[in-house]
Parts: structure tokens; sequence; C-alpha cells
């Protein structure tokens, strides 16, 4: 086992993915189909309780070994486990108020060597570190992560035209899709980035299947021109779960 290098591109087969508690039950079959264990990260109550679930809004892979949480997880179960690991945990402020963009300060989208954020949304702290080790890619998105579906180095997919637009600006290679059909409990619709996260270098996960067929035309299309497959871990449409966010991979 080693630690997943680069944020959400692991090279080998994930063995270890953060997930928000809420969403253990149904991706466990998952996990013992694929091979991953699931590190779960209690409900953070500082935002709307709607997403109090999701990792993304409590947790954050900057690179290599060092992993961010919200100041309220010291001291949890969640740290023990990742210090037990050889992660090297640092915590960010937790959110004053739980509306957004006070609820997205570690939603930022790591691409290889770049950095997709809003400069005004993510934590000073953090985004001092972003910015000394990647380009930084802005946006005006503070759900940065959750509109992002990381394919390689190069590559995205999204639903949001803004960061499609400067991500293709700063070469960045970019599949826009629309009505991809995400659901998102107590809301209209979710996100790609929230439903989807890879397993390997060669396999994207989706949390269900995606209900608009023109939409998973192109992604399929997309990914197989990278030589990568999709793989849809239930038989119900694709699911916002805050991302799963991979920590460690086999060698």
């Amino acid at each position: 086992m080693k630690t997943v290098e680069q944020a959400h591109l692991p090279e080998g087969e994930v063995t270890r993915l953060i997930v928000g508690k809420r969403y253990e039950k149904p991706l466990k079959s998952a996990g013992k189909q694929y091979g991953f264990e699931l590190l779960c990260i209690d409900d953070y109550p500082f935002v709307d309780e709607r997403l109090a679930g999701h990792a993304d809004l409590s947790a954050a892979h900057i690179g290599r070994n060092r992993i961010a949480l919200r100041s309220y997880y010291r001291n949890s179960e969640i740290q023990r486990q990742l210090t037990e690991l050889g992660f090297e945990v640092s915590f960010a402020a937790d959110a004053q108020e739980k509306e957004y963009p006070h609820d997205a300060s570690l939603n930022f989208c790591t691409v290889g060597s770049s950095v997709i954020m809003n400069r005004k949304t993510v934590g000073a702290e953090i985004a001092k570190i972003l910015t000394n080790e990647h380009g930084v890619i802005p946006c005006k998105q503070g759900y940065t992560k959750c509109s992002v579906c990381v394919v390689d180095e190069r590559s995205i997919i999204t639903e949001d035209s803004g960061i499609a637009k400067a991500a293709a600006s700063a070469g960045l290679d970019v599949l826009l899709v629309s009505d991809v059909g995400i659901e998102l409990t107590g809301f209209s619709k979710g996100f790609i980035g929230g439903a989807s996260f890879k397993l390997s270098s060669d396999i994207l996960a989706f949390t269900g299947y995606i209900i608009n067929s023109k939409a998973r035309q192109e992604i399929e299309s997309y990914l197989d021109k990278r030589k990568m497959k999709v793989v849809y871990l239930s038989d119900r449409p694709a699911y916002d779960i805050g991302s799963a966010i991979p920590i460690t991979e086999r060698t």
C-alpha cells in the first residue's frame, strides 16, 4: 500500500477512500467488489444539514500524505485513523456561517499541477499552500470540487460553463456536459464531481448510472479515447455524495 500522490489521481488500485459516514451503507457492497475500504467521516454540523455528510466540505487531500480537516475533527476517530496511516493532518477553521459560500473553504479541485478554485471562498492558509505548489485556475464557483470530475492530469468533465471556460483557457482538456441528472436529496439536482471518483488510473466510478443517455454516451466516449473505463456502482441514478477522496492505493 502507498499514499495517493496526486489528489484525485491514483495510479494503482484504490484501497481506501474518505467518504461521509451517511454514505457508508450504499457504498459498502461496491467496496467489496472493487477492493476498497471506507474511512467514514462524521457529519459536519456547521453546514446545511442536507450537506453535512459531504466529505468535500469537511476534508481535502492536499497531495502526498497531507490531509486537511475542519477544526471540528480535532481528536476525532478520522484524525486517529489518518495519523495511523501516516498522514499529516492539518486543521482549517470551522465555518462561521452555514450558508454558501462560507461552507466551501475546503472545496477546491487539484488537477495534476493545477488547482481550480475560487480565491474568495478557499481558506487563506490552504490557498497559500495551493498557490505555492500549483498553477491557479481561478473561477467564480465556490463548490469547485463538487463541480469537477477529474479524469487525468490534463482532463476534466464538468457541467459548469464558467469552470469549463477557465480550465480550457488554462490548457486543460474539458468535456462540458449538460443535464446529467445527478441526484442530491433535498435539492433539485446535484453535482457531477460529487458523484464520481477514480478507482485507479484507468477506472472512473459513478455512484450510479447516468440517466441522460446523451451525456452518458459523451462521457463514455470521452473516457474511451483516454483508454479509461467507467463503472457504475449501483443500479440507481447517480447521486451526489459530496465526493469520495482516494487516499491509499496498491503498489
